[in-house]
């Protein structure tokens, strides 16, 4: 006599697995799955680009097409209806589930997950759309075509059964709606990748503009302000001593700062522009220091329509009044002598004043111009440019190389 076995002793093996911990995650899981696809249908579904729409709806076409002409070849013409009307449902099937999958990966934020995480969610998702899709299929074409079907398997493997017939329509076309859904979900996770690490690119490469061209202005507003000191507190004194001076004085005043106003805007300037501006303070200056100061430039004409940051020039000349010319009594020479560099297209700027006799090399830096004008150069040059500084016959020179062709 076979021992009576209880019910709750048959379904105790299913218990313990079902309250398994990973058991449980894996059903809340599969709810938060079911929920999600649900509020998609509230959600707006429909709603997407041209270029998806294109891409969806073309893709589907061309598998259909693809499908009914190999059916068209391969089948008799008797079972042609039975093959059109489940590709028109299969297709009406994997449109929605596509834009189910979408919606559920918007939604679920699986761009945020590991790969791995996503391939496992990709795959199970499209094995569960693939089931519903084939189940519908199978249940509008096979009543009213299943003959035709049934006649068509039979001609090729004698003897098979109706429900034969029906698992493997079933079985065949499950596996190939979940590879095709598969491929479909795979190359939609890759494109949207793809565009948000470009947009991702595109925003830092604005960030960085925003910060480069923030950092120049920066770097111009510590220029301004020390300079406009010193020239208005000259036009000060001077104006008790010469008026006319003072004018005219004011008049250059004026021309510079407009130029610094104006080239603030703009990353680059022509040379002959800072060549004019240039003048324009040296001419300030000069009638401060009157014979102390003299200024020797050596530019060629050609040279004129070569491009370097705006104001850098004049900094130059400043650092070398202020560091050298002021600090001597019978004062100095100021040379300012540029070349352009053809094979590299660089253009090699070099301002050289004189220095007092006590002047000590290791004394410190002569100030923030030549720092700033280095980072200028840096920023606007992806460090091809370069500002470098040397002392040989109590002389202090300043070399600047300024690339002219395209940043590398």
């Amino acid at each position: 006599m076979l021992p009576i076995v209880s019910i709750d002793t048959m379904f105790k093996p299913l218990k313990a697995v079902w309250s398994h911990p990973q058991a449980q995650e894996a059903w809340a899981e599969f709810k938060r799955f079911t929920e999600n696809i649900r509020s998609s249908f509230n959600n707006s579904l429909l709603e997407a680009s041209p270029e998806f729409w294109s891409y969806h709806i073309g893709g589907i076409v061309l598998l259909l097409l693809f499908d009914i002409t190999l059916n068209s070849v391969f089948t008799p013409a008797y079972v042609w209806k039975f093959y059109t009307l489940a590709a028109i449902v299969w297709g009406s099937g994997f449109f929605l589930s596509g834009l189910l999958l979408r919606s559920h990966y918007r939604s679920a934020n699986w761009e945020a997950q590991p790969h791995v995480t996503v391939l496992f969610k990709a795959i199970a998702s499209c094995v569960f759309f693939s089931f519903f899709i084939v189940i519908v299929m199978s249940a509008i074409s096979m009543p009213l075509h299943f003959d035709d079907l049934y006649r068509y398997q039979s001609t090729k493997d004698g003897g098979i059964s109706s429900l034969q017939v029906i698992a493997e329509f079933l079985f065949l076309n499950w596996f190939a709606t979940t590879f095709y859904l598969l491929c479909w979900m795979m190359l939609y996770i890759g494109i949207t990748s793809r565009r948000k690490t470009s947009q991702v690119e595109i925003d830092n490469l604005r960030l960085q503009n925003s910060l480069k061209e923030a950092e120049l202005s920066s770097l111009s507003n510590q220029l301004n302000p020390h300079f406009l000191f010193n020239a208005l507190n000259n036009i000060r004194f001077m104006i008790h001593e010469d008026a006319d001076n003072a004018e005219n004085m004011l008049m250059s005043l004026s021309s510079v700062l407009r130029y610094s106003l104006e080239s603030s805007k703009k990353d680059k300037v022509a040379l002959k522009d800072e060549l004019e501006i240039s003048q324009r303070y040296i001419d300030l200056i000069q009638i401060q220091f009157e014979e102390r100061l003299r200024f020797v430039l050596n530019i060629p004409e050609a040279l004129s329509t070569c491009q370097l940051p705006p104001m850098v020039l004049q900094m130059l000349l400043e650092n070398a009044v202020k560091h050298g010319i002021d600090n001597i009594r019978k004062g100095g020479t100021i040379d300012v002598n540029a070349i352009l560099d053809v094979d590299q297209q660089v253009l090699n700027i070099r301002v050289c004043n004189d220095l007092a006799k006590d002047y000590v090399k290791d004394r410190g830096e002569p100030g923030i111009g030549l720092f700033n004008i280095g980072q200028r150069l840096d920023l606007l040059y992806a460090g091809q440019g370069s500002i470098n500084t040397k002392v040989a016959d109590n002389r202090f020179c300043v070399d600047v190389k300024i690339p002219q062709g395209k940043i590398k």
